[in-house]
């Protein structure tokens, strides 16, 4: 059924708000991060040698800084001829790395450092607090209102945050209060329930907040398209969407599509490690130079383009806490060749998931979440999905239906993950059992139960513990409409 769409109106606010922050609230925060958004507009089209020298520049700053003031680098790179060491010299790390010893990963009198907070929101276990620069924050910060002004979201007009719980979504400090009050960002959607009555009620919201973008988790956004498509409730919709934490599968950006009547836009980014990206109406990520160095890696080999293997990233501002060719956990695969929008700089071409959202098959090969995602994207009812391996032998499938499924759409499911796993791996379909989310509010794709009862499971690859840690979930979403 369609949805009569109005649009809210530009105002004056945010030009005064433009003129108000680098004056007023930059200062305040210390992080020039409306600065650096502005100053993106120039560097976004500087030619790839100007930008790689900026890059190479902020390297060589930050690997000195690290191997004169943190101990961990001082130790590898002491006596050493700083002048010649590329980034491929360096060790890859990871946060179980640096877990093991925060002291030799901090530099020298850090806590003088003008510096922030972050946890990490727990998405596949336990969260990782850790010390973020400000200066790093607020290019991260700016990179992201760069990408959200590139597609037609003016500083200072309402954002409608979605999803999220409603206390990780509005921080925990006056200063981050202040600004998301100055920011005019709306809260009252937020969230981690995604039931029908719910969603419906989280769009009837959004509408009367008369945002100019919404600002959320995929799945709660796509889970509102559903909710306002099957009740045909007139709405105010934002000039565009973008959706962030979880990986937007093509059938949801079709429905919130269709449904809101605005451009969807993916983001794909992380604090620790700081890098930000966001997809263009193409649908590459194109990745914040400013932010950091992206590596895509098979154990300590690059990746050529089309080819998926771990994101590594070197955040080019971080001193507190420097993250050099630090593993977020995450599987990507590089774009090849410019993009076909026309804007320069490197992409990726898809973002394949959490490392740890993999399924293990009976000869001990490890499967992207991937390719399953395709055999989902043909089904008509399928609303949302979760695969459970309860042994590398045997997996459940929780699926969240609409009201056209029927025992067909079932068959053909079962038959497509058999093509793509093989038939020893035997698959069974439940539309009663709740879809497990994290803390967060984060909907994972696969869950490897059996090894929440073995931490110790080798794989295939030989690696054992953060990774395989991280599968804990924390609270549970009950499907609307599901059979019985």
């Amino acid at each position: 059924m369609s949805t009569p769409i109005s649009r809210p109106r530009r105002s004056l606010y945010p030009h005064l708000l433009g003129l108000a922050v680098p004056l007023l609230i930059e200062p305040l925060v210390r992080a020039p991060y409306l600065t650096i958004a502005r100053w993106l507009r120039d560097f976004s089209s500087w030619p790839e040698e100007r930008r790689r020298a900026y890059q190479q520049s902020r390297l060589r700053d930050i690997i000195r800084y690290a191997a004169e003031h943190v101990p961990f680098y001082r130790t590898l790179l002491g006596g050493r001829n700083l002048s010649g060491i590329r980034l491929a010299d360096l060790p890859v790390i990871d946060k179980c790395r640096i877990r093991q010893d925060m002291d030799a990963f901090h530099g020298e009198h850090w806590a003088r450092i003008p510096h922030i907070t972050k946890e990490s929101s727990g998405t596949t276990g336990e969260p990782f607090r850790y010390p973020l620069d400000r200066q790093a924050w607020a290019h991260i910060y700016a990179a992201m209102l760069h990408f959200w002004e590139r597609e037609g979201y003016q500083y200072g007009e309402r954002v409608v945050m979605l999803g999220s719980p409603t206390t990780l979504a509005r921080g925990n400090t006056w200063k981050v209060w202040l600004r998301n009050m100055m920011e005019r960002h709306v809260f009252s959607a937020a969230g981690i329930d995604i039931d029908d009555a719910t969603s419906l009620r989280r769009a009837m919201l959004a509408s009367a907040a008369q945002g100019a973008l919404w600002y959320g988790y995929a799945g709660t956004i796509a889970a509102m398209a559903d909710a306002v498509a099957t009740e045909g409730a007139p709405l105010t919709g934002p000039r565009l969407i973008v959706t962030t934490a979880e990986a937007l599968r093509p059938e949801w950006r079709r429905r919130i599509e269709t449904v809101f009547g605005a451009p969807v836009f993916d983001q794909y980014g992380c604090n620790d490690g700081g890098m930000m990206s966001q997809t263009c109406r193409r649908g590459r990520f194109h990745v914040a130079e400013n932010v950091s160095i992206l590596e895509i890696l098979d154990g300590e080999n690059p990746c050529p383009p089309g080819v998926e293997g771990d994101v590594t990233v070197t955040n080019l501002h971080a001193r507190v806490l420097p993250f050099l060719r630090y593993q977020v956990g995450d599987r990507a695969v590089l774009g090849e060749g410019p993009c076909p929008c026309g804007r320069p700089g490197v992409t990726l071409e898809r973002v394949a998931g959490r490392k740890a959202e993999r399924l293990m098959l009976p000869d001990g090969t490890e499967l992207s979440s991937a390719p399953t995602s395709y055999v989902f994207e043909r089904t008509h009812n399928v609303r949302r999905w979760q695969i459970v391996q309860t042994d590398p032998r045997h997996i459940t499938v929780r699926l969240d239906v609409g009201p056209g499924y029927d025992e067909k759409e079932g068959r053909a499911i079962i038959e497509d993950l058999e093509k793509l796993c093989g038939q020893a791996l035997m698959v069974t379909l439940s539309t009663s059992e709740p879809i497990t989310l994290t803390r967060a509010g984060k909907h994972l794709l696969v869950i490897r139960a059996f090894e929440e009862r073995d931490q110790t499971t080798p794989t295939r690859t030989g690696r054992v513990g953060c990774e395989q840690k991280e599968h804990q979930v924390m609270t549970s979403m009950k499907p609307e409409g599901t059979q019985q």
